[in-house]
């Protein structure tokens, strides 16, 4: 959460504050398409960096990498895409999505990471 809130402040620093209309979120809309983005990105995670399977493969970046993107360009106008709470943060903190919403953004993304690691076991039963 520091480091979300760090790098905002650096942004906006070197930026020399702009002013930025915040995101008008839709709660339902916004909770979904952040639960689905966290999700995603978690498993696949979890799948490339961390399952046995996958030892060894250098190539983990790629898969990770390639998953934000496309939840960015699927879900971005949606969310705001963070995916991950310090990001959340760090959007609050640069005022690019409503300070009364960080509730979506922290609830939402901790039931798609939850929910990505109850996945990944129940698939992954040798994974411990």
């Amino acid at each position: 959460m520091a480091g979300g809130v760090a790098a905002a402040v650096l942004a906006l620093y070197l930026k020399n504050s702009p002013e930025v209309t915040p995101l008008d979120l839709k709660i339902i809309p916004a909770l979904l398409a952040e639960l689905v983005g966290t999700f995603a990105l978690a498993y696949v995670v979890l799948n490339t960096a961390t399952a046995k399977g996958t030892a060894g493969n250098s190539n983990y970046g790629l898969a990770i990498g390639f998953t934000v993107t496309t939840m960015a360009f699927a879900l971005g106008g949606i969310s705001g895409s963070a995916f991950n709470p310090a990001v959340a943060v760090g959007l609050t903190v640069m005022h690019l999505v409503q300070g009364a919403d960080i509730w979506i953004f922290l609830a939402a993304n901790f039931a798609g990471g939850a929910l990505a690691a109850a996945a990944f076991r129940w698939l992954n039963p040798e994974d411990k």
